[in-house]
């Protein structure tokens, strides 16, 4: 494996994606990592999570491990706006939580 954590992050992403991709019977790559991600919305609506906020979240995480892929720091702000749609009170957190 290589030195840098990032590589072995994004093996463990293709092999859920390889998984979702048997799953779903398609292999339109691009396609299948938005369905993916969509459908984790869809999840953690079920679990009354803040979809928007988590997706925030792994942006901030994503954009400071490529640019420190090593480091333990402070990730960028990210905020994420859905324009022309209010969610469901059940995807507005509570507190800080995701």
């Amino acid at each position: 494996m290589s030195r840098n954590p990032n590589s072995g992050r994004a093996q463990l992403a293709a092999t859920a994606l390889q998984a979702f991709r048997d799953e779903a019977g398609d292999d339109d790559e691009r396609a299948l990592m938005l369905d993916l991600i969509a459908d984790l919305g869809h999840l953690a609506a079920t679990r009354r999570f803040d979809f928007a906020r988590m997706i925030a979240k792994a942006v901030s995480v994503w954009a400071y491990e490529r640019k420190d892929p090593h480091g333990i720091g402070a990730s960028p702000q990210v905020t994420v706006t859905i324009q022309g749609h209010r969610p469901k009170r059940a995807w507005r957190g509570k507190g800080g939580a995701l």
